[in-house]
């Protein structure tokens, strides 16, 4: 298997285990998520629980697998390139949780 290829599957499998992150704390979210907020920090938007725990890892996997497949066309690419989306989807999760939370 290529290198890119390798890295494109691990990074997509990070961004979809995001999903247990989420059913972890599936019980314990409101039915109502607040994603956007005022100047003053009032909450002013909520997305649905179900939404947010199945949407955003699906968001991340396909966004992983949009950038990986132009990061395979690219000739000077790092590996590290392959692993932003997956660190992004975590922080996304552990974000969206702690306002749900909160």
């Amino acid at each position: 298997m290529k290198s890119t290829t390798k890295h494109m599957i691990i990074s997509t499998i990070g961004c979809a285990l995001t999903l247990v992150i989420f059913l972890a704390f599936y019980s314990k979210l409101p039915e109502s998520i607040p994603v956007h907020f005022d100047s003053a920090g009032n909450a002013n938007s909520y997305w649905p629980r179900d939404i947010v725990v199945f949407g955003i890892p699906e968001a991340c996997v396909l966004l992983n697998l949009l950038a990986g497949f132009y990061l395979k066309k690219q000739e000077d690419k790092a590996p590290f390139m392959f692993y932003i989306m997956p660190v992004v989807a975590v922080i996304a999760a552990v974000v969206m949780i702690f306002l749900g939370l909160k």
